[in-house]
């Protein structure tokens, strides 16, 4: 029986006609070659995995080709062959990570200055080249200056942002692109037909996204497929084989979430946790259909040029703008911050329930419209009443309410409790001014996030004053309190007078004394109304 070769060596391309998703790089260097306009340094840099080292060879082979100097080598003679094989006398192929001592590359260097074995030119490829030390960097610095005309120099490297500013400017520079997903599935697929192995496009999809634009990646993953597969590529097993989230659970997550069920989406993520689901891919997985929904929302009906799923069409409906783009802030602050959790699972819950505390639902109507639509109900009632048709009052005239002040803000701001975001930019916001029905606020720039919801709070208040407002919110450093800071002093002082209420209990007191106990402070609550 033949010894199988990895899919990543068996498909590694040959030539650039094989290469896939760097037609910019491509077309660059087949005018290049074409037209006799060679360089002698050049330098591709990219992530891992997207054909840095593979277009080095192959751009060696077009420089060598027994054929004569093209974009197009035979990939038949001794010294295509030679350079596939890796054998190559000409060809010097050095992995900077290991070689960075300035010993080894002057060394290498030197040899520089002799005439190739066989072949049209000698071709150094320097690899990861950002490893070299300063020294080496330096000595290679005197070559790259005053180049022999037999020698090409072809640099890698994965952070560009590391190799010295003298020698960038003296190679022609190529950044290769990450591959998007479905180039990467459309590839894997004509690689399986090649093969001979059935398989599943979504199994493909799953395999091309969890790769991350590396084509590399991708091949091994799709070996490791066929093998947990056995011969065969299907989605549930790569879903298995990744510890990819089942969109079952995507979607119920979402559907708690516009229900605004609580109790659903923690008993979800705790069957998530039940099956030992990666939360940090959770996270990902549902900030990519939050994005979906926004650009359905946003694009309407361009739904199938964007290779949207249908099933996400109904939340479109459900959710304004402002409130997506909030809800995909908080999972990728989440993702973030989950490693700092203390689990997993509590990182993921409070990232579930922080949504749904700034949920809004739009087919439900708020407690603003509500009182909105009651409020002109009341004036036609009264206008029919009277038999008067005109409103007669002023336009700022506040109906009995008395108007907001520095000093009667909060309990103002308590009045708009259950009225979603437009309560919570209230809480963070101080009153700086009201005059003529001009509401002027101010909000620390680190609650920044909340300022679009500027018009729903200008409705709310109008809706509870029953009057005209022109609002207006400035980014500030607020030099008094907030509702929110004063609800938050209030609990702390509630909190303090407890223990010491506790500290001070003569039956307390005594039972500390007689057993040695002492007092849980995080265990202590103050008593509420509600308690």
């Amino acid at each position: 029986m033949a010894p199988s070769i990895a899919l990543a060596r068996k498909w590694r391309p040959k030539s650039f006609t094989q290469m896939v998703g760097q037609e910019h790089v491509v077309r660059a260097l087949n005018n290049a070659i074409e037209s006799g306009r060679l360089h002698h340094a050049y330098l591709f840099t990219g992530t891992r995995g997207v054909g840095k080292t593979t277009l080095a060879r192959i751009l060696a082979k077009c420089f060598n080709c027994q054929t004569g100097l093209t974009a197009q080598p035979c990939g038949q003679c001794e010294s295509c062959l030679s350079i596939d094989r890796g054998r190559n006398p000409d060809l010097i192929e050095v992995d900077a990570a290991t070689n960075t001592r300035v010993e080894e590359m002057r060394e290498l260097l030197d040899n520089a200055q002799y005439m190739p074995v066989s072949a049209r030119y000698k071709v150094y490829i320097i690899d990861e080249v950002h490893m070299l030390s300063r020294s080496a960097f330096n000595s290679m610095l005197k070559t790259l200056e005053e180049p022999p005309e037999h020698v090409k120099f072809i640099l890698a490297t994965t952070d560009p942002q590391k190799v010295p500013i003298t020698v960038l400017s003296r190679c022609l520079q190529f950044n290769l692109k990450q591959m998007r997903p479905d180039q990467i599935a459309g590839h894997l697929a004509h690689v399986l037909e090649e093969e001979s192995i059935p398989f599943e496009e979504a199994a493909l999809t799953l395999i091309g996204r969890a790769a991350q634009g590396s084509m590399r990646d991708s091949l091994s993953l799709l070996d490791q497929a066929i093998a947990y597969g056995a011969s065969s590529v299907k989605e549930t097993q790569v879903a298995d084989m990744l510890g990819v989230i089942s969109e079952d659970y995507l979607y119920q997550l979402l559907e708690a979430l516009k229900n605004q069920d609580a109790f659903s989406l923690v008993t979800i993520a705790q069957s998530m946790a039940d099956r030992s689901l990666s939360f940090t891919q959770a996270l990902e997985d549902l900030a990519r259909l939050i994005h979906d929904i926004t650009l359905l929302k946003a694009t309407n009906t361009a739904k199938e040029a964007l290779g949207l799923s249908d099933s996400l069409i109904p939340f479109t409906h459900h959710w304004d703008p402002k409130t997506l783009q909030l809800f995909y802030q908080i999972i990728i602050q989440a993702r973030q911050d989950i490693a700092l959790s203390p689990d997993e699972l509590s990182g993921f819950r409070m990232a579930l329930l922080r949504m749904l505390a700034f949920v809004v639902n739009e087919e439900k109507p708020s407690r603003v419209e509500t009182t909105l639509e009651s409020t002109e109900l009341k004036k036609k009632q009264l206008n029919n009443d009277k038999d008067v048709v005109p409103e007669t009052k002023p336009p700022h005239a506040v109906s009995g309410h008395i108007p907001p002040s520095l000093a009667h803000w909060s309990e103002l701001v308590d009045q708009l409790s259950g009225s979603g975001m437009a309560y919570e930019l209230a809480r963070q916001c101080q009153l700086k001014e009201f005059h003529a029905g001009q509401l002027h606020l101010i909000i620390d720039p680190s609650q920044k996030i909340l300022v679009p919801y500027q018009d729903r709070l200008q409705s709310a208040l109008e809706a509870l004053l029953d009057m005209d407002i022109r609002l207006t919110i400035e980014l500030i450093k607020s030099d008094g309190v907030t509702p929110a800071q004063i609800e938050e002093k209030n609990q702390q002082e509630a909190l303090l007078a407890a223990k010491k209420a506790l500290e001070t209990d003569p039956v307390v007191r005594s039972i500390l004394d007689e057993y040695g106990g002492k007092l849980i402070e995080s265990s202590i609550k103050p008593v509420t109304d509600n308690s």
